[in-house]
């Protein structure tokens, strides 16, 4: 195909900008996560109590009962700043464009913000590093690949599961795990879980390719890289990965996570009010305040890919 150079053509009778762009814009699994209490919102963040449970249960108890105390903790989530960076449209750049770029812009920053908010609800609910077992990271136990990293499978699915369920979560229906693309290719590729099963493509949907939601885990795919180091740290958000950093497949409880997004502000700077410029510019950006966190350190974690020794 022919090369592509910087610039829009300003030829009325050139066909519009039919070119895609080639990104991941999903973010289906947002749908899972717990939307924030209207009363408990204030000018801070999001305020939350909660109870201790220590009631004791007897057997044949004769002695006389002492009632006891049941304390509270509290915690607060404060709001975070959500920016993209403003586009510049000069009109000398538009004024023979047959179709509208203003327009386009808007569309772009939009999409610039679902998709850095979907990255770091990814990376945020994630735990920092695999040294709390009440926010379980797991290596997977497969198959070297052929690049030093050993494959998701069924069997490390199952541990994973084991390691959940001691965490005693009260509702095992919220139970969802963000599959990376290589956890999807090593699920769907894992012939050895059919031998369990009737069904022989019972990892995914043979006509979609898509991995179907089995063993209690709500799947969900997404090409958004969450990745850990040698030492089960976890990278920093678009960090470049290392020889030996492994990607990873988030897990969060559904019923531990806040979620809300306020209202998008649309920030907007006419080229009319630009008396200065020899080329009168507009300027667009948006710009909206939210809180996306996990409650408490419980319920998180990540199947990090192993490294091959």
């Amino acid at each position: 195909m022919p090369a592509l150079i910087d610039g829009n053509y300003l030829n009325q009778y050139v066909a519009p900008q039919l070119l895609v762009e080639l990104k991941n814009y999903k973010d289906d699994f947002l749908t899972q996560l717990q939307g924030a209490p209207a009363q408990a919102l204030t000018a801070d963040g999001i305020r939350f109590n909660k109870l201790i449970n220590n009631v004791e249960f007897f057997v044949n108890n004769s002695a006389e009962f002492t009632a006891q105390t049941m304390a509270g903790k509290k915690t607060l989530i404060e709001w975070e700043k959500y920016d993209t960076r403003p586009t510049k449209v000069t009109d000398a750049e538009i004024r023979y464009l047959n179709f509208d770029k203003r327009s386009i812009v808007r569309v772009k920053h939009m999409e610039a913000l679902k998709m850095g908010i979907r990255d770091h609800v990814l990376w945020k609910l994630s735990p920092d590093d695999d040294t709390d077992s009440n926010m379980p990271v797991m290596r997977t136990t497969g198959a070297n690949d052929g690049t030093g990293r050993l494959r998701m499978q069924f069997s490390d699915v199952v541990k994973y599961l084991e390691l959940i369920k001691k965490l005693n979560l009260p509702d095992m229906t919220a139970l969802n795990m963000i599959l990376c693309p290589e956890h999807e290719t090593d699920l769907i590729l894992d012939r050895d879980s059919a031998k369990y099963f009737a069904d022989k493509n019972i990892f995914f949907d043979a006509t979609t390719g898509k991995v179907k939601s089995i063993m209690g885990f709500n799947f969900w795919g997404n090409n958004a890289v969450l990745a850990y180091n040698s030492a089960g740290e976890k990278l920093a958000k678009g960090a470049a990965l290392a020889a030996t950093d492994r990607v990873a497949s988030a897990f969060f409880y559904g019923k531990n996570t806040v979620y809300h997004i306020e209202q998008v502000k649309i920030l907007y700077k006419p080229e009319t009010q630009d008396t200065q410029s020899a080329d009168p510019t507009s300027e667009f950006r948006l710009q909206t305040y939210g809180l996306i966190d996990r409650i408490e350190e419980y319920g998180v974690g990540a199947i990090v890919s192993g490294i091959s020794a």
